[in-house]
């Protein structure tokens, strides 16, 4: 009479039993996947809400979805330092004779002689290569001389979901110019300074890869972060599969 009073520790009711605390053990991992998914997804929606935002004016006329490249942007602040020296010149058509570093190891000074004769053509100035110009004879009424002082691209700051995946990147371009404008009649010199203009936004880490160039050393930058972060976000991926698959096997063999 007191063995049939007795239950059987190993009989089916203690294998569901066993069974049932593993499957808790399953829902609660779940759960947590399911979260961090959850978070992913918002982090998602939020980093393409800040890609459809309207980017920082003043930089003249781009379209609202296209990606400003590191190139573009350097571009567009030498224009602005060109416009800004321009105030110091005669009204157009004056004759102007720009000068200024553009060697071959100088590519910078280069560029900056590029978007210069862009600008001064476009406002509506007659530009001179020499002096007297080689080709017709006549001589300038001015002179603008470019110098390249800096131009730096960065990514000084990054975002990223749960501290582990790469949201975002900030983006930090500067240009340095030291200008000079004077007349050639009389050698007064009508402008000196150094002329610096900076550009700050924000791009996702899907764009990070199409910013850069390789036409100018100078555009292209390396992100500020330490190592450690990209291993670490490697390693909670491959710990999360390894957890579930020990889960799943616990599982299996009981």
């Amino acid at each position: 009479m007191g063995r049939a009073g007795l239950k059987p520790t190993g009989g089916p009711e203690a294998g569901c039993a066993k069974r049932g605390t593993v499957d808790k053990r399953i829902l609660v991992i779940l759960g947590l996947v399911l979260a961090l998914a959850g978070a992913a997804l918002a982090a998602t929606d939020a980093q393409a809400a800040e890609a459809e935002a309207p980017g920082p004016v003043g930089l003249g006329t781009s379209a609202a979805d296209s990606l400003r490249t590191n190139l573009w942007l350097v571009e567009a602040l030498m224009g602005e330092i060109v416009s800004e020296a321009a105030g110091a010149l005669p009204p157009p058509p004056a004759r102007v004779l720009l000068t200024g570093r553009a060697t071959e190891t100088d590519p910078a000074g280069k560029l900056m002689r590029v978007v210069a004769a862009r600008v001064l053509k476009d406002r509506g100035y007659e530009l001179l290569v020499s002096d007297p110009d080689s080709a017709s004879g006549v001589r300038p009424d001015c002179a603008a001389w470019f110098s390249i002082d800096e131009v730096a691209v960065s990514y000084p700051d990054v975002g990223r979901t749960l501290g582990l995946w790469r949201r975002w990147v900030d983006r930090d371009v500067s240009v340095v110019v030291t200008t000079e404008v004077s007349e050639t009649s009389s050698g007064r010199l009508l402008l000196s300074e150094r002329i610096a203009r900076r550009f700050s936004d924000r791009v996702t880490s899907d764009e990070l890869a199409g910013v850069s160039t390789k036409l100018y050393p100078f555009t292209t930058a390396v992100v500020k972060e330490s190592g450690w972060q990209r291993r670490l976000e490697e390693f909670a991926v491959l710990g999360t599969l390894a957890g579930l698959i020990a889960v799943y096997f616990a599982n299996t063999g009981d």
